[in-house]
């Protein structure tokens, strides 16, 4: 028989029986370099080399958004949302946490706001398993407005263990209040146990949403728009708009905002809350 050398796994050579060293195939080399590469060009998008933050200065043009009052900019935004398409998704995979419901606009469209997010939050028994994924469906749906391409793999996943999901998303509510970094471990898929298509993203919106509207509430909302300006506009060099950011990242920029906002309260004359910085940083 042949014999597998005491080399490194990925790449052992085999002995044939005629004794000829024989290396792996083409097609596995290809694909294993294929791998490493990729995950090369994965931790390159993720590593934060390290920017100095507590020297990066937020735009000035962004007091023009925090100018307006916050019961506008963060209670009153609200995203259409078909409704229909998810209560017939969640009836499909015999998830709770239904329906999902919204307010009626004057061009007869349903819509959900951060404000309806935030009673659902405040309302919510977190030891039911029915409110944690009925506020889970629910931001889900404001945060994907009508681009669903996910979601039908995010319920499918989630319909293999309901009870598993809501557990995590539990946990990391409960730590999203008071450590925004232990509770992006709990749902980042290196260091915690990931839902299935429930990428940082949209993660990030639950640890946010969890604080029920509190301006001081330390967990933001994070995803590839917002860091693209932060990397572009506002200095952090380091930052990648990659999404797959790692919990110390994430921490760094929840504090970067909570600063950020503690400036402008003292320049405005009135509270204001990292959830409005973050509001500028994804429209800008």
């Amino acid at each position: 028989m042949g014999s597998v050398e005491d080399c490194p796994a990925l790449f052992r050579i085999r002995r044939s029986h005629d004794g000829r060293r024989r290396g792996l195939p083409i097609q596995v080399i290809y694909a294993i370099t294929q791998r490493l590469a990729r995950t090369a060009r994965q931790n390159r998008a993720v590593t934060d080399a390290g920017t100095d933050l507590c020297s990066l200065v937020l735009p000035s043009i962004a007091r023009t958004a925090l100018a307006q009052p916050r019961v506008e900019s963060i209670d009153h935004h609200e995203v259409a949302v078909p409704t229909v398409w998810w209560n017939a998704a969640l009836a499909h995979y015999r998830l709770p946490g239904g329906p999902v419901s919204g307010r009626t606009s004057h061009g007869g469209r349903t819509v959900i706001s951060r404000g309806q997010l935030f009673a659902l939050a405040s309302d919510a028994d977190l030891e039911s398993e029915h409110d944690v994924l009925r506020l889970l469906w629910h931001i889900l749906a404001w945060g994907s407005g009508f681009k669903l391409r996910h979601n039908h793999k995010r319920l499918r996943g989630i319909a293999k263990d309901p009870l598993a999901a809501a557990a995590t998303l539990r946990a990391a509510a409960f730590l999203a209040r008071i450590d925004p970094e232990s509770a992006y471990a709990k749902l980042y898929r290196a260091t915690g146990t990931p839902i299935p298509h429930l990428g940082p993203a949209f993660f990030t919106k639950y640890l946010y949403f969890a604080g029920g509207g509190f301006p001081t509430h330390p967990s933001t909302i994070l995803d590839s728009r917002v860091a693209h300006t932060l990397h572009t506009r506002c200095g952090w060099t380091s930052l990648r708009s990659g999404g797959n950011w790692p919990p110390r990242t994430y921490q760094r920029y929840c504090s970067l905002l909570a600063r950020w906002a503690a400036e402008e309260s003292a320049h405005l004359g009135r509270e204001v809350g990292p959830d409005e910085i973050e509001r500028w940083l994804f429209g800008a």
